[in-house]
C-alpha cells in the first residue's frame, strides 16, 4: 500500500485532517471510502495509519490507529547530479531513481546539454519534477520525498560538492576503474554524488574539471548505457552495497 505524504500540522490529538491536491487523489483517482486504512507520513520520518471516517468533497479525516518512526539503519545519502535531457527520459529517470532511494536530483546543464530551458521556465519545470518523484516515493513507501532542485550549471554544482564523502563520474571512456571497486575501497561513506552526463556525454574539459574537485572517473561494465540508465545502474550497485 502506498505511503500518502502529508504535513505534520494535518495531524493533531491522534486525528487527520487532509485538505488540498491530496484529497482530490484520494477520492478521485483511488476513490478511497470511509472506514479504509491508510499509511500517511510526514516530514519529520513519522508514519501515521489512519482508519478514515469521512471522505468529503474538500476534506479527509480519520483516526490515528498506529504511530511508527524510521529505523535508525539509514542508508547512505546519494545526490544525482544528472544532465538535462529530453522530457520523457528526465521523467522516466527521476521516477525510477526515486524508487531505488536517491536523496536529491541536481539537473545540470552541460556543454552538451541539448535542452534549453528558459530560466522563467525552471520553477515550473522543477514543480512537474517533484511531482513526479512525490508519486513515486509514495509508491515506493519512502520515508521521504527527494529534494529537486533548479537546473545548475555543471561548474556551479561542482564548486559547491566539496561536502561529498564520495564522489563518482559515470564516464563512457573510463575502461578499468568499477563502481563497487570504488565503493569497497574505504569507510562507509554517508553522502555520495554521482555525475552523469547527457546524450553525448561529458567533454574533456568537463571532466578535467571534476577530477580537479575530487571525482572519480567509474564504470559500469562494457557496455554504452544512455545516460538515465547509467543512474539507475549506479544506484542499483550502491543500494546493494549499502542498504
Amino acid at each position: 500500500m502506498p505511503v500518502f505524504f502529508i504535513s505534520s500540522d494535518c495531524v493533531h490529538e491522534r486525528r487527520l485532517i487532509v485538505t488540498g491536491p491530496l484529497v482530490q487523489h484520494l477520492r478521485g483517482s483511488l476513490r478511497v471510502k470511509a472506514g479504509e486504512l491508510l499509511w500517511f507520513g510526514d516530514q519529520n520520518r513519522r508514519r501515521y495509519q489512519v482508519r478514515l471516517d469521512e471522505v468529503a468533497l474538500t476534506r479527509i479525516t480519520g483516526k490515528v490507529v498506529d504511530v511508527c518512526t524510521e529505523p535508525t539503519n539509514r542508508s547512505v545519502h546519494v545526490t544525482v547530479a544528472h544532465a538535462v535531457v529530453k522530457a520523457h527520459r528526465m521523467s522516466w529517470m527521476l521516477q525510477k531513481t526515486t524508487e531505488l532511494g536517491m536523496t536529491q536530483l541536481v539537473p545540470l546543464i552541460t556543454d552538451r546539454t541539448v535542452v534549453h530551458a528558459k530560466v522563467s521556465q525552471h520553477k515550473q519545470m522543477v514543480e512537474r519534477w517533484h511531482r513526479i518523484a512525490l508519486e513515486a516515493a509514495q509508491q515506493a513507501e519512502r520515508w521521504d520525498v527527494p529534494t529537486i532542485h533548479r537546473p545548475t550549471k555543471l561548474s556551479t554544482f561542482l564548486d559547491e560538492s566539496v561536502h561529498y564523502d564520495v564522489k563518482l563520474l559515470l564516464w563512457e571512456k573510463e575502461t578499468e576503474l568499477r563502481l563497487p571497486t570504488v565503493l569497497r575501497g574505504g569507510p562507509r561513506p554517508t553522502q555520495i554524488s554521482i555525475l552523469v552526463g547527457p546524450e553525448g556525454g561529458f567533454t574533456d574539459q568537463e571532466v578535467d574539471a571534476a577530477k580537479r574537485c575530487g571525482y572519480q572517473t567509474v564504470t559500469l561494465g562494457p557496455r554504452t548505457l544512455r545516460s538515465e540508465t547509467s543512474a539507475l545502474a549506479a544506484l542499483s550497485v550502491i543500494q546493494s552495497e549499502f542498504d
